[in-house]
């Protein structure tokens, strides 16, 4: 090649190239039993659909660097890190794809305040992975540089050195932008593959990262939905909302309010939604006195999704927090600001930093008027995990703090000890299972039960009015379905309310009209702005998840999972815990248009803020 500003923008990237699809053969072998049900021909094709994404992210590697070619030093030396770096985001991915089940996309903007966290959940949890990376990018930072330092050229800065740069920004922005497709580079294109595991494949999480960060200083925008005619959405909506109702009188007299966001209790691990193990006697044991469906379908992938389904009642940007976006200046109804009207105390702890996602501030912005973390904890039983302190701790901090507080009380808590899977020194491990990661989640768990029921039982002798409203804030480590991905567990106790259970599954948006009407009875007399439902006066629920370019929506113990770019859908039976694909009834077929109905008006309002006037599509 003639043209050695060309020749070394293509010796960066082919390098960075073959680091994208290497590493994504890596990630097919690290999470393979997500793939189980797929050939070979499937996966390498799928790996091979996406080159698009590798493409993309390895041209802009190599246009950063292509910056400093007018110093051989500099150049040299940025390539060589820029290629290590790019490495080490696609392992970094790897190990947050095995955590949440999703690339790493808009969370990349809290790394640096997670940092220490994240690193030491990398070498606790992912261990070899960890460590033979760091050994690996050690050796190819110092093989690259070694190779760059004879093959790339300087390039003289004269008058033509602004044409040779437009003409390195043409070919980078030609890759950039998917070479010749009519649009920009999407990551949601990657569902156009048909599949959405497969679509996981072909995407690479350097670039959705990258896409992500480049959109963080714009606005947060819609995804694109199929279309849906006005009247079919209006059809649907009142299908779903017009329904038996039966006001709801509380026995209740002002109980004290506690919510458990139980960080990452997925429901597949757990005895009562059929893991064969007990990882939560505790929990078990008070599941079957309490108020309680089958099981709840979670809003979210994150705590700040989860505190916004359950204190709002309403779906989430899809696939993203509201969380330190434009949208979290919009007017919302939150079940806090009720309470608060009502003249209760409002607080909300937690084990990890309040700065963490910005957990803290985003749950005072729902309505909670104090925030507590991990550095208002001072006295401690146990030390830290890599998050912050451990459950016990966190509930001793919060028996302090009741007890100066004026009543009646509700509160938030949400832990970390199960935000890793390490438990304290001498606190003997169980055998759960011969997988060691494995074991190690499960011990974690089961550790934190056992905090729960303590802090349970000094609540109830200590404030025996208290009504406890137990669920999981968001699933992980769920190497499974998009389903179980988004199935969590849920119990309403107190000790004056009788125990019933459900046959079905119920959404996180329900928690906040059912414990409304505990509390205050009636909950549609105080507000009309919810999306969700109440156990103790509605009927016929649904539920609603969205996963990696689908969207789910379950209903009478079956699910349609709609392709939002494809528009393709399947069908499931959900009896046994479990999402069994079946051949679609008509009955389901139409869950894909009530779930595109709800979705679509859904985020319309949401992104106009307007989330207040749901009501006037649902009569």
């Amino acid at each position: 090649m003639n043209f050695p500003y060309l020749r070394n923008f293509f010796f960066i990237f082919i390098p960075a190239y073959i680091v994208v699809f290497t590493t994504k053969l890596v990630f097919l072998f690290y999470l393979f039993d997500n793939f189980t049900n797929y050939s070979l021909n499937d996966l390498i094709y799928s790996i091979m659909w996406g080159y698009k994404f590798d493409f993309a992210a390895a041209s802009i590697i190599a246009f950063i660097a292509t910056f400093f070619d007018f110093h051989k030093k500099s150049f040299v030396l940025v390539s060589a890190g820029l290629i290590t770096s790019l490495f080490l985001s696609q392992i970094s991915d790897i190990m947050y794809f095995y955590e949440s089940s999703r690339h790493m996309g808009y969370e990349v903007s809290d790394a640096i305040t997670d940092s220490y966290g994240l690193i030491m959940t990398a070498l606790s949890q992912h261990t070899i992975l960890t460590l033979s990376s760091l050994t690996i990018s050690i050796i190819m930072f110092v093989l690259i540089y070694k190779y760059y330092n004879l093959k790339l050229s300087t390039i003289i800065f004269n008058k033509l050195y602004i044409l040779k740069k437009l003409l390195i920004i043409l070919v980078a922005v030609f890759f950039a932008r998917g070479m010749t497709q009519s649009i920009p580079l999407n990551p949601w294109q990657s569902n156009q593959i048909g599949d959405s595991k497969l679509a996981v494949l072909a995407l690479n999480g350097t670039y959705n990262s990258i896409y992500a960060l480049s959109s963080k200083s714009k606005k947060l925008e819609p995804r694109k939905l199929p279309s849906i005619e006005q009247n079919q959405i209006q059809k649907e909506l009142h299908s779903v909302y017009n329904t038996p109702y039966l006001p709801f009188e509380t026995n209740l007299k002002k109980p004290n309010v506690v919510f458990f966001f139980l960080e990452s209790w997925s429901a597949v691990n757990i005895k009562s939604y059929g893991y064969e193990k007990s990882t939560t006697p505790f929990f078990d044991s008070i599941l079957k006195k309490s108020i309680r469906p089958k099981a709840m379908i979670a809003g979210g992938h994150r705590t700040t999704e989860g505190i916004f389904s359950t204190l709002c009642s309403f779906q989430n940007p899809l696939g993203k927090s509201i969380s330190k976006t434009q949208l979290q200046n919009f007017e919302y109804t939150s079940l806090i600001d009720i309470f608060n009207k009502n003249g209760y105390e409002s607080l909300f702890f937690q084990g990890s930093s309040k700065e963490t996602s910005g957990t803290g501030s985003f749950a005072q912005n729902l309505g909670f008027q104090q925030s507590f973390g991990k550095r208002d904890i001072k006295k401690r039983i146990y030390e830290e995990n890599y998050w912050g302190v451990h459950d016990p701790d966190l509930y001793n901090f919060t028996l302090e703090k009741l007890n100066v507080i004026q009543k009646p009380f509700v509160i938030g808590i949400n832990g970390a000890t199960t935000h890793d899977a390490k438990i304290p020194k001498g606190i003997k491990k169980i055998n759960f299972t011969e997988n060691n990661n494995k074991n190690s989640v499960l011990n974690a768990l089961h550790f934190s039960d056992l905090a729960l029921k303590e802090f349970v039982h000094k609540i109830e002798e200590l404030y025996p009015n208290t009504l406890f409203v137990f669920f999981a804030d968001h699933c992980a480590v769920v190497q499974g379905s998009s389903f179980e991905n988004y199935m969590i567990p849920f119990a309403l106790y107190h000790k004056q309310l009788e125990e019933k259970y459900y046959d079905f599954y119920i959404s996180q948006r329900d928690i906040a009209p059912t414990v409304l009407d505990a509390v205050f009875g009636n909950y549609k007399n105080i507000t009309d702005k919810f999306t969700g439902k109440s156990l103790f006066s509605d009927k016929d629920f649904v539920a609603d998840y969205y996963h990696n370019g689908i969207l789910g929506w379950v209903e009478k113990n079956h699910a349609v999972e709609l392709n939002i770019v494809t528009n393709k859908y399947k069908c499931f039976e959900l009896t046994s815990f479990k999402d069994k694909q079946i051949d679609c009834t008509k009955e389901m077929i139409n869950f894909k248009d009530k779930v595109l109905a709800f979705t679509t008006v859904s985020q319309k309002l949401m992104f106009s803020g307007n989330t207040t006037k749901f009501n006037k599509y649902n009569k």
